[in-house]
């Protein structure tokens, strides 16, 4: 069976507090020794012509990864893929007790802790947890509690109330409208174009009448035949 997928693509690959982008390592990741270039061999100047071929690549990468628009929609991008698999686990819960102890002032607490998958962009490891008690005031093992369907759908919506609340400390901003200039033409159909040459041509008319007249003084004739024409008698 097909699981839900809890990670993103620009989630990994974007800078956070504690790693540099995947984009700059990449970038930085070079070990070209110069020496290698010098000499005349045929060897040498495949290597150079090769080098001048990857600085300019290495240039245009560095302009696109620093391109500030290229920037706003790459953090766009991993908001939204946050959100999207967030989404998945909230609507696809999958929720496992277990029993964890926790050592305070000398003395350890046993509690009873919900667990489902859960990406969260704070979090090291892909989950989320919820305290349902202690394990000594529930009175009941783990495996015993799981087998407990309103216990266990207490447990899930625990769960989805959490999952919820962080999704909804996520904002993504409202996406700029994009206003594209555009001709006429880009639009004008064949039929269309044929009736705004037909309203042209009728305001030309309007406008100088002789441009529509065949040359020679009077009116044009009305055609006797309308294109049809009668044969000649032999």
């Amino acid at each position: 069976m097909k699981e839900n997928q809890i990670k993103g693509i620009m989630t990994e690959l974007l800078e956070t507090k504690d790693k540099k982008s995947a984009f700059k390592v990449f970038w930085e990741s070079e070990k070209i020794d110069m020496r290698l270039m010098m000499g005349e061999s045929e060897i040498t100047k495949t290597r150079n012509s090769i080098l001048t071929e990857y600085i300019k690549n290495r240039n245009e990468y560095k302009d696109i990864i620093e391109d500030t628009n290229n920037i706003e929609l790459f953090n766009r991008m991993k908001l939204l893929e946050t959100k999207m698999i967030q989404a998945r686990c909230l609507i696809d819960t999958n929720v496992k007790l277990s029993m964890i102890n926790q050592k305070r002032g000398g003395s350890e607490t046993s509690y009873i802790i919900a667990r489902a998958p859960f990406y969260n962009p704070n979090n090291i490891k892909a989950e989320i947890r919820v305290y349902l008690g202690k394990t000594e005031e529930i009175g009941r093992s783990v495996e015993e509690l799981s087998r407990d369907a309103k216990f266990m759908d207490s447990a899930e919506q625990q769960i989805i109330s959490a999952m919820k609340e962080v999704m909804d400390k996520i904002k993504i901003p409202v996406k700029a409208s994009i206003k594209k200039s555009v001709s006429v033409k880009e639009f004008v159909t064949e039929d269309l174009t044929d009736e705004i040459h037909e309203k042209e041509s009728e305001q030309m008319k309007k406008t100088d009448p002789r441009k529509f007249l065949h040359p020679g003084p009077g009116p044009n004739p009305k055609p006797k035949h309308f294109g049809v024409f009668p044969q000649k008698k032999k």
